[in-house]
């Protein structure tokens, strides 16, 4: 069987989804498998969201049944969607009805931060986005948030953004806050894993990435425990 060690199931915003498992493949040991169902984001409307919340609720209860061994709920804006309390909530009740662990995106982001001792940050996102979004829920967590900028990019935008064009931008928030330890890169649906260790060797500072927590928290979760190469400190140390 392919996932013998882990089968990690995933609910994936965008309506079409092409960097994800292509990335959770280069970074998982082999035996790890992922379980895949794709929503409704195309523009990041409020009816894709909540149909897309209803989505998840719908595949998480076909997850159970197949016996994946942890379910992530897929996307930030998803989960923020239900509120704070309302997210830990769903989480709960739903672990419960389908026997199986449940997490979620910003959850396995806000550990990998934690984990790596992070606590002030710059803030690195794709789209064009109103100021104190990711503000809000940053600070609602315990962090400092020095500065962010987004890319000015659009969902379907997500699989050809120029890497060099991301670490520019990573780069100028660096020199703008020298004092950050961390760098942070939500959104895990555009190709950017193989940045993560050289920009930590460059800058000096932390780099956690949307997709590389999710692979940590689920590998962690599962009791998979290797030591990953290539991807940054959370992977190789924690």
């Amino acid at each position: 069987m392919y996932g013998y060690r882990a089968r990690i199931g995933y609910t994936s915003p965008p309506y079409l989804t092409e960097t994800f498992p292509y990335e959770f493949y280069k970074m998982v040991p082999e035996g790890v498998t992922l379980v895949l169902t794709t929503l409704a984001i195309k523009q990041l409307t409020e009816q894709e969201t909540t149909r897309s919340v209803e989505m998840t609720l719908e595949a998480a209860r076909e997850m159970g049944k197949a016996g994946v061994d942890i379910m992530v709920f897929g996307g930030v804006p998803l989960n923020l969607s239900l509120g704070y309390d309302g997210l830990e909530e769903t989480l709960r009740k739903t672990e419960e009805e389908i026997g199986v662990p449940v997490t979620s995106s910003i959850t396995a982001q806000v550990n990998a931060l934690r984990a790596v001792g992070a606590k002030k940050l710059t803030l690195l996102h794709p789209f064009t986005d109103p100021e104190g979004f990711h503000a809000e829920y940053v600070t609602h967590y315990g962090f400092e948030l020095l500065g962010f900028r987004g890319a000015q990019k659009t969902v379907a935008d997500l699989a050809t953004i120029s890497q060099d064009e991301v670490k520019g931008i990573a780069e100028a928030l660096y020199r703008e806050h020298p004092d950050a330890d961390t760098l942070y890169i939500p959104a895990p649906h555009w190709g950017i894993i193989e940045l993560i260790e050289p920009l930590e060797q460059e800058l000096g500072v932390n780099v956690i990435v949307a997709i590389q927590a999710i692979v940590w928290e689920t590998l962690r979760r599962c009791g998979v425990n290797d030591r990953i190469n290539g991807y940054g400190r959370l992977l190789r140390d924690f």
